[in-house]
Parts: C-alpha cells; structure tokens; sequence
C-alpha cells in the first residue's frame, strides 16, 4: 500500500500481472464447507465481477459485500470499504483464490493487510486456495498467474496478519489478532 494511502480509499498495490481474467462464475467449494453466522457482513476481497456468491450466502442471511479493484469500478469498491466501516468492520473476510493468483509477495502482504484492517477483531478470515499443479513453481497463465503452490505454504504468510486457527488441503482459517498483535 502506498504510504498515506487510507483504507476507506480501497488502496492495494498494483500487481504487475492482473488477476482480473482469473475469476470464475462459480461459488467456490470451500464457501459450502464454512458454517455462516446469519445477519452477518462478510466481506468478499478480491471476490470478482460476478454475483454468485453473494446470491449463495443471501440464502444463509448473509450480507456479502464484494470489493475487486481489478473486476469492480472504483466507485463500487468506495461504497463496499464505507458499508465495512459504517458496519464498524466486517464479520468476516473471504480470500477465495486470490492469494494464489498474486506473484509478487508484497501484493499477497498487501491484500492480506488490508483484509486484517477490515475485519473486526477476533472475528474470522477464510482463505480458499486454488494450489494448480502443486509445483510449487508460479507461472503466468492465459488468465494471469498461478502459484501452483500447496495450501501450506501460505500459513507463514498469513500467520503475519492473522492467528490460524484450522488448515487442510484446501481452506486456511485465521482469526484477526488485537491491534497490538499484527
């Protein structure tokens, strides 16, 4: 983030390779798998141009709130980040195969600190990813960038921002530590 940059600005840093043509039309799996707490506010970073999922978690009475610099209009995300702060944070965040398709580690910092400063404390995060052919070496796609690396390897990264409280294969459960705590 840029320095003086303000969270209710929607500040993220610029990836060299966009994300933009990564999204899918689909409610990711491991969102079925999360036990959602009704009249909740979840916010959705990085959660694409498409509805699918707010339509899902609309059905849990779920409010989910989608904020995507690279698939929605600034405008939309400025409302997103104020209905979050309005709210006095987000009950919880979702990072549906969003790390996975960062390259830079400080884009993943970036996006995990602006997760951590949206969401009210010790309230959940949940980060689906996506590990392609598990190499363990990124490459660019036709879409953008892939990891293709296993879930596990991003507790570190995560575990700078958030206490982990459940991993599999899959999905990473953190919980947002106390302002002091980052």
């Amino acid at each position: 983030m840029a320095g003086g940059c303000k969270v209710s600005q929607g500040c993220v840093a610029m990836q060299e390779i966009s994300s933009a043509d990564t999204c899918r039309r689909q409610v990711p799996a491991v969102i079925k798998l999360v036990e959602w707490e009704p009249r909740s506010v979840n916010l959705d970073v990085g959660g694409g141009r498409y509805e699918d999922t707010t339509v899902y978690l609309k059905r849990l009475k779920v409010t989910n709130l989608v904020y995507d610099p690279f698939n929605r209009s600034a405008k939309h995300n400025r409302s997103v980040l104020q209905r979050v702060i309005d709210h006095g944070g987000a009950d919880s965040v979702t990072l549906m195969n969003v790390l996975n398709v960062i390259q830079k580690p400080y884009d993943r910092r970036a996006v995990l600190r602006i997760s951590w400063k949206l969401l009210r404390e010790g309230h959940p995060i949940y980060i689906g990813i996506y590990d392609g052919d598990k190499s363990g070496e990124g490459k660019k796609t036709r879409d953008g960038w892939q990891e293709n690396r296993r879930t596990s390897t991003y507790l570190s990264e995560v575990g700078r921002f958030f206490k982990i409280v459940k991993s599999n294969a899959k999905l990473i459960v953190g919980r947002r530590r106390s302002n002091g705590q980052k």
